[in-house]
């Protein structure tokens, strides 16, 4: 089974930058050399807790220092850019790593960030803007002359580029034979338009997100909020592939989760709890799964129930969390399987912010892909082992 990362990153409040870009260094090279299929770097601007508001430069960086691992924006908030810019940024990146890149797209959930950009604080035109600014993107790496003006964006493609002379501040002036004037930059996908692999990820029942993977082809990704929840997201992005008269392959759906594996469950309970996961829970994550009414999917698939306030670290780690030794969580993650009726081919682990005292948190991230993927089968997925080593 492949394993990743999906770097939100869960850093804590006071963080600088520089700390943060230089933690996912570290963590980047300890994922490759462990065989992590995919680096997913999360793009937020205003949330300090979700502190990396362009993922390129983060990517770009950490191609240089890794060997084999992809890299991916997970995932680039489509409605807070330009799509022109955001396209030209995108085909830049791709082709600067060529086949270790691909691309995330989403429509965003924080109310704070689209009112920064003058958008509605209900999010009301995220969906709309992400379609129209996707029919821009997809234009812009076709590279073909086009006049777009739509409800929320306008661009156009020139056939020929802007005459010599024609802005009022430039002097008109004379093209000799041979002189490139009217050349434009060529900063497509790698591939091309029809080359680049795109992901979406999803956080709600029956997602949309998760219909347009299927309707399009791109690759799902959940954030696990327990079987009923995923398993309707496998339902509807399996009826839009089939509807497109594919076969909708479970390999292909990436989950985000998150993990903490020792030697032993004591270990392991007792790491987690006290490090970087059950800090980031306490303070942040609770009132976010809360929200979005994740939680409740994870008490309802447990065999311990309990009222959704009553939820405390030792819950978490029992039967929220991916936490334990590598039999005890290989144990949950084929009860997963069971539950939601399908076997995905890839768990993204969740990053948090062990920057204080690193080495559990590396020796985790280790023992999960040698020690608990390595020895899960799932068809058509790639073992981290049996790739990398």
């Amino acid at each position: 089974m492949e394993c990743g990362i999906f770097h939100t990153p869960y850093m804590r409040p006071g963080r600088t930058d520089k700390e943060t870009f230089e933690y996912s260094m570290m963590l980047a090279k300890a994922a490759d050399s462990f065989g992590y299929r995919d680096f997913m770097v999360g793009e937020h601007g205003m949330q300090a807790w979700e502190n990396i508001p362009n993922p390129e430069l983060l990517i770009v960086a950490a191609a240089q220092v890794t060997e084999r691992m992809r890299f991916a924006p997970m995932a680039h908030i489509v409605p807070l850019h330009n799509p022109s810019s955001l396209a030209v940024q995108v085909g830049y990146t791709s082709q600067l790593l060529q086949d270790r890149y691909f691309l995330g797209v989403g429509a965003g959930s924080w109310e704070n960030e689209a009112v920064l950009r003058g958008q509605p604080g209900d999010l009301s035109e995220a969906h709309p803007r992400l379609l129209e600014g996707l029919e821009v993107m997809d234009k812009v790496w076709r590279r073909q002359p086009f006049a777009h003006e739509g409800k929320y964006y306008k661009a156009a493609w020139l056939e020929s580029g802007i005459d010599a002379g024609s802005v009022d501040h430039h002097d008109a002036f004379d093209l000799k034979d041979g002189e490139e004037y009217h050349a434009l930059a060529d900063h497509s996908p790698y591939g091309g338009a029809d080359g680049l692999e795109i992901a979406i990820t999803g956080l709600s029942k029956g997602s949309p997100s998760h219909v347009l993977a299927g309707q399009r082809g791109w690759t799902p990704i959940s954030f696990y909020g327990g079987s009923t929840l995923l398993r309707s997201q496998w339902d509807v992005y399996s009826a839009a592939v089939e509807a497109r008269g594919d076969v909708p392959d479970g390999s292909r759906f990436k989950v985000a989760r998150d993990v903490f594996v020792a030697r032993t469950d004591e270990e392991a309970k007792e790491q987690a709890k006290n490090g970087a996961l059950g800090h980031a829970w306490s303070k942040y994550l609770m009132p976010v799964y809360k929200k979005y009414r994740i939680l409740q999917g994870f008490i309802d698939d447990a065999d311990v129930k309990v009222d959704i306030n009553d939820v405390d670290l030792d819950y978490l780690a029992d039967h929220v969390w991916l936490c334990g030794s590598p039999e005890t969580v290989m144990a949950k993650i084929e009860r997963t399987f069971e539950q939601t009726g399908f076997r995905y081919g890839q768990i993204a682990v969740n990053t948090h912010d062990a920057l204080d005292d690193p080495a559990p948190w590396v020796e985790s991230l280790r023992l999960f892909a040698t020690e608990v993927m390595a020895n899960i089968e799932v068809a058509g997925s790639k073992s981290p082992v049996h790739e990398f080593a």
